[in-house]
């Protein structure tokens, strides 16, 4: 019959605390640095492209201003910014004043 001894039991030494305690502070410092990331990231908008179509002689008009709203709006496949390029180039834009337009600026 096998016996059970504790004192064989490796114990938990400080080096297990000190690397749950740098993991348990690395991800709250993600967890506080992420929103600064996607604020970053989202500070171009629909109004931006209208402006930089307006500055370069295009009239704006809704459909333009669609695809400007369309191209600022956040999605997970980047698909939006696309469509916003298409559309524009539909009205007639230029292709780098499109690109631009929604792959920069909305």
């Amino acid at each position: 019959m096998i016996k059970f001894i504790p004192e064989t039991l490796p114990r938990r030494d400080e080096g297990m605390k000190k690397k749950r305690a740098l993991g348990v502070l690395a991800v709250t410092f993600v967890a506080a640095a992420l929103p600064m990331v996607t604020a970053s990231l989202a500070s171009a908008s629909s109004a931006d492209c209208q402006v930089y179509l307006r500055n370069l002689g295009y009239n704006v008009g809704p459909r333009a201003q669609e695809a400007c709203n369309v191209g600022a709006t956040w999605d997970f496949h980047g698909m939006n910014p696309h469509a916003c390029y298409m559309a524009l180039l539909d009205l007639g834009v230029r292709v780098r004043d499109a690109s631009t337009a929604c792959y920069q600026l909305a």
